[in-house]
C-alpha cells in the first residue's frame, strides 16, 4: 500500500473515531442539559456526529481502505493541553472549536483531487451538517455569561492540538499511541 493511501485511511479511521467519541460526549450532555431546547438540540447533534461515523465506516469500506483501530481521536488530544470540559458551557464551548476545526480540515480536503469518491460524498454531507452544529452552539454560546474566556481558551487549546498533530499530517501512523492497523 503507498504511503498516501495508508495515510487515507489512517485520517479516515481517525475522522470515523472522533465522530463517534463527540456523539457519546454530546450524548452525555443531554442528562445535563437544563431545558427543551439543550435536550433537542444535543440530541439531534449527538445522533449527527454518531451518523457521521458510521458514514466514515461505509466510506472506508467502500473505498477498499483497511479497518485501523483508533486509540486516541483528535479529541483526546486536548486533553493533553489543558484537560477535558467540564459542564454543558464547558462541553459546548469545545465543540464549538473542535468543529470549527473539522469544517475547515474537511473544506480542505474536500477540494483534493485524488480522494475517492465514498470520502468526498461522505466530506460533502459532513460539512452541510457542521454549518448547523456551529450556529446553534455559538447562538447558545451567545446567552451564556463568560463564554469568551471558554471559546479562547479551547482555541488555544485547539492550535496547540494542531501544531502536535502537522509533523504527523502524512505519516499519521507514526503518531504515538494513536492506533494500529488490524487485520482484515
Amino acid at each position: 500500500m503507498s504511503p498516501q493511501i495508508r495515510n487515507l485511511a489512517w485520517r479516515l479511521n481517525w475522522y470515523r473515531q472522533s465522530e463517534l467519541e463527540g456523539a457519546l460526549l454530546l450524548g452525555r450532555m443531554v442528562r445535563a442539559a437544563s431545558n427543551s431546547f439543550l435536550v433537542q438540540k444535543l440530541t439531534r447533534h449527538a445522533a449527527d456526529e454518531a451518523r457521521h461515523a458510521a458514514l466514515w465506516a461505509d466510506a472506508i469500506a467502500e473505498a477498499g481502505l483497511p479497518t485501523i483501530r483508533i486509540f486516541r481521536s483528535y479529541q483526546s488530544l486536548y486533553g493533553d493541553h489543558g484537560g477535558m470540559p467540564i459542564g454543558m458551557q464547558e462541553v459546548l464551548a469545545f465543540t464549538q472549536i473542535f468543529e470549527r476545526r473539522v469544517h475547515k480540515r474537511f473544506t480542505t480536503e474536500l477540494h483534493q483531487t485524488d480522494l475517492p469518491t465514498p470520502a468526498r460524498k461522505a466530506f460533502e454531507i459532513m460539512i452541510a451538517d457542521e454549518g448547523d452544529h456551529l450556529e446553534w452552539v455559538l447562538s447558545w454560546l451567545r446567552t451564556q455569561a463568560d463564554s469568551q474566556p471558554l471559546l479562547q481558551k479551547y482555541q488555544s487549546i485547539d492550535l496547540a492540538v494542531y501544531h502536535e498533530v502537522l509533523p504527523y499530517e502524512n505519516y499519521l501512523w507514526e503518531m504515538a499511541g494513536l492506533g494500529e492497523e488490524v487485520e482484515s
